[in-house]
């Protein structure tokens, strides 16, 4: 019989009031490379609650082998978000371009994974606002993930 056991390290940092998420760290080997991911917006907590997309982006960055960490991070930072983009106040604060800018430069890697919702008006300046921040790393950066071998899709 074997036995294997495994820790991931999960770090959260949220807003004093907890209304905005901006940043998620998930690392299982820090030996390896750090891969951050910039999605839509936190769906939940993340500490110990994952969205379906977390799971996906965790268990694919685990499987390549290639990454011990992924850091997530996001266009916005309010978990209120995705309940009402049009009409929320502050979908994102200074905050969230200050830990996105951090957590890229720690990372080899910079995957764009907000998908087909970047093409909505709602979105597309801060789309624009944060390439305009990616173009000094624009050798990490995926916009798709065939660069980084990493699927995202399930199976």
């Amino acid at each position: 019989m074997n036995t294997i056991k495994s820790t991931i390290y999960t770090e959260a940092i949220f807003s004093d009031d907890e209304k905005h998420r901006y940043l998620l760290k998930k690392t299982w080997d820090e030996k390896k490379p750090v891969c951050t991911v910039i999605t839509m917006y936190p769906h939940l907590d993340g500490v110990l609650s994952l969205d379906l997309t977390t799971v996906l982006i965790l268990n694919q960055l685990a499987n390549s082998e290639r990454y011990g960490a992924v850091y997530l991070v996001n266009l916005f930072s309010n978990i209120k978000s995705p309940e009402n983009l049009k009409h929320i106040k502050n979908p994102y604060d200074e905050h969230t371009d200050i830990h996105l800018m951090k957590a890229i430069s720690e990372s080899d890697t910079v995957i764009l994974a907000y998908g087909a919702y970047a093409k909505r008006p709602v979105v597309v300046e801060r789309v624009e606002q944060v390439m305009e921040m990616l173009k000094p790393h624009k050798k990490k950066v995926c916009i798709n993930s065939k660069r980084a071998s990493i699927s995202f899709h399930s199976n």
